[in-house]
């Protein structure tokens, strides 16, 4: 009777030595995720640097709460940055493979990714992709080259849109205050931090060999819109650039004013008038 209310259960249970490579696998051992056997999650706990523990017990001190302990602090439990996930596995009917079979195991069949020697200033890549349905080579790649492009323009998103507050920093530190200048110069200033570490970022990844002609024009393109935005911007009043900068970042988190003096709003001395002064003109 219950099974006709309730939606019936198609748990599938697989025997736990499909998991015997588990802790020599790459995510075991670089990312250090271990199988924890509670509902079929794996996890990771994240383990914070020490720049990163002196900057959480930092801000814990700038909100009153870093000796505000409580009971639940003592037991162990997920923090911040920890990670756990579980596979919902649904196997599809047709499933199309690309890579080459394994010559070495004569007994199974066994395919492992396929090894393309690189063209001219092209690296050598292997190639290993399974994709459910029944799909040609080239629909594969197509399909994998598509998704790659997508996340590489949501990276890049990300990039130009942290360049905004990050190049108004930037001009902090070298005597410029972007923030009032024109909106042609903040998006000179913006573009220039961009293209750079865009830049950076493709010569850190490909090295000089693979699209040297864009990574340089793009790091031509930066440092030409740093040198018309820093050349065009109003210069700082702020006094040091450092102090500028840290007051600016203090300034965007809220924090109290005591904090953030700055040297331009520390009142001038008065000038004394009287008899001596008078003498003295």
């Amino acid at each position: 009777l219950f099974s006709w209310f309730a939606p019936p259960r198609r748990t599938r249970y697989e025997p736990l030595q499909m998991l015997r490579h588990t802790p020599h696998s790459h995510a075991a051992v670089n990312e250090n995720f271990v199988y924890v056997g509670q509902g079929g999650y794996f996890f990771s706990p994240y383990e914070a640097s020490r720049s990163g523990k002196l900057f959480n017990l930092f801000t814990q001190y700038l909100e009153g709460s870093l000796f505000d302990w409580q009971f639940g602090d003592i037991l162990p439990s997920c923090t911040a940055g920890d990670v756990r996930f579980s596979y919902e596995v649904q196997d599809p009917t047709v499933v199309s493979v690309l890579g080459q079979v394994d010559k070495r195991n004569a007994n199974h069949l066994t395919i492992i990714p396929r090894t393309l020697n690189g063209i001219g200033d092209r690296k050598a890549a292997t190639i290993g992709l399974v994709h459910a349905g029944a799909n040609s080579a080239e629909g594969m790649l197509i399909a994998e080259d598509q998704d790659s492009k997508n996340q590489a323009q949501i990276v890049r998103l990300l990039i130009l849109l942290w360049s905004i507050p990050a190049s108004r920093l930037a001009g902090l530190s070298l005597g410029r205050e972007i923030s009032d200048s024109s909106a042609v110069v903040q998006a000179e200033g913006v573009l220039g931090l961009f293209l750079t570490l865009l830049s950076a970022t493709w010569l850190a990844i490909w090295n000089e060999s693979t699209g040297s002609r864009e990574t340089a024009m793009a790091f031509a393109m930066g440092a030409t819109f740093t040198y018309l935005a820093l050349k065009s911007a109003s210069k700082s009043s702020r006094g040091g650039r450092a102090n500028a900068v840290w007051c600016r970042v203090l300034r965007w988190a809220n924090a109290p004013p005591e904090w953030r003096v700055e040297d331009s709003h520390i009142p001038a001395p008065i000038p004394k008038v009287g008899p001596s002064a008078g003498k003295q003109s």
